[in-house]
């Protein structure tokens, strides 16, 4: 009988995660900026590669005027396969964008491309479901949700497709972060959608090795997502509270990683028993456009590429890779059309490696962030690093 040595048994255990910001994606890249393609392919590597695509696919012919503007080709999804991503969370404020129709063409266009996806469905049952990528170093679910802005009717129910919506309260009244409600008591998770979410971690739990919750958040605090943002306000650089009572209950349900996207800046990362909380990667791809002034800081346009190592089920650091975006695409923008899809648009927001300088900054930013939830980080020149203890 052969024996595997401890080395290739070594080996076979150490997995490797890499988390990404937001995908804004709206065209493939690979034709509409060739150059980036092997920039991107540079930032990832790893068994598991995630981000969220944030965007509705539209087919061709399907005008992109029938909805809101976060609209994609499907060959986008190619773009991303070809980056290297192979899990990818699709809840979001813009996956209703081309209504029901969009998520139908969404799901369809990930499903014959065999990527796997979760957190919208063609009903609710299927958009709450755990997804599950099967790797030769173990098998790695996906529970994902989306929470804030999301277009009335984009929720998923039995009997029509959409979203799985965490809804947020704000005492007895609905919080949206649609409105300000300055006078409102503490936002609080609905209960029947955090009991929906904390079962299927529950369940995947027991047929995964690594379980991964993503989280698409933009309730701050009592005050509208636009005005957090258009006025700078504080929140926008930190988890509400009730963000983080949440994440630890994901964790306690059976999570080993939450992540989080919504705000297009960085926020802290949390260690909760031996478990990470990456409470806000901004953004990878950030196709913005030109209208949506309101966030568009220069922080926005800085980011960071998350690598976690694990042995076996332990996770043992965390490295962090810090990324620029450029705000400048080719062409001329347009500023007054939220529909328009051109050059300046597709070739906006692509991520390459940070300069030594600003990495700098973005590092020292995202552990002075991490200090709040007591985070040791480490910065070693253009990377920063948490490593964490070693013990059973």
């Amino acid at each position: 009988m052969l024996c595997m040595s401890s080395a290739a048994q070594s080996d076979r255990a150490r997995l490797t995660i890499t988390l990404t910001g937001q995908s804004v994606i709206r065209s493939d890249i690979r034709a509409t900026a060739p150059a980036a393609v092997p920039v991107i392919k540079g930032l990832l590597t790893g068994d598991v590669i995630f981000t969220n695509f944030e965007a509705a696919v539209a087919e061709p012919g399907e005008t992109i005027r029938e909805g809101r503007g976060f609209l994609a080709p499907p060959a986008s999804l190619d773009a991303l396969s070809e980056f290297g991503f192979n899990l990818l969370a699709l809840p979001d404020n813009h996956a209703f964008d081309f209504k029901a129709k969009g998520i139908v063409n969404t799901l369809h266009e990930v499903e014959i491309r065999k990527i796997v996806h979760a957190g919208i469905g063609r009903n609710l049952a299927e958009a709450a479901a755990p997804a599950y990528l099967h790797t030769s170093k173990g098998t790695i679910a996906l529970i994902a949700s989306a929470s804030g802005l999301i277009t009335p009717g984009g929720n998923a129910t039995a009997e029509r497709p959409g979203v799985n919506e965490l809804h947020i309260n704000a005492g007895d009244q609905p919080n949206e972060a649609t409105a300000d409600m300055p006078d409102a008591p503490a936002n609080t998770p609905n209960a029947d959608d955090a009991a929906r979410i904390l079962q299927s971690i529950r369940e995947a739990r027991q047929h995964a090795d690594i379980v991964i919750v993503y989280q698409h958040n933009h309730v701050f605090s009592n005050h509208s997502f636009s005005s957090v943002f258009t006025e700078g306000l504080p929140e926008r650089l930190a988890p509400n509270d009730w963000v983080r009572r949440w994440t630890h209950a994901e964790i306690d349900a059976g999570a080993d990683i939450v992540v989080m996207h919504g705000a297009p800046l960085l926020h802290g990362v949390e260690i909760y028993h031996g478990h990470a909380i990456f409470y806000g990667l901004g953004s990878f791809i950030y196709n913005l456009p030109a209208t949506l002034t309101y966030i568009d800081e220069p922080m926005a346009w800085e980011g960071a590429v998350a690598t976690l190592q694990f042995d076996g089920k332990r996770l043992q650091s965390i490295r962090f890779k810090p990324i620029v975006l450029n705000t400048l695409g080719e062409g001329q923008p347009d500023v007054h059309d939220e529909y328009a899809s051109n050059a300046f648009l597709f070739t906006r927001g692509l991520p390459s490696p940070a300069p030594e300088a600003r990495a700098a900054y973005i590092l020292q930013r995202l552990a002075d962030s991490s200090k709040a939830f007591g985070t040791v980080f480490e910065i070693k020149g253009d990377t920063g690093e948490i490593t964490l203890p070693t013990g059973k």
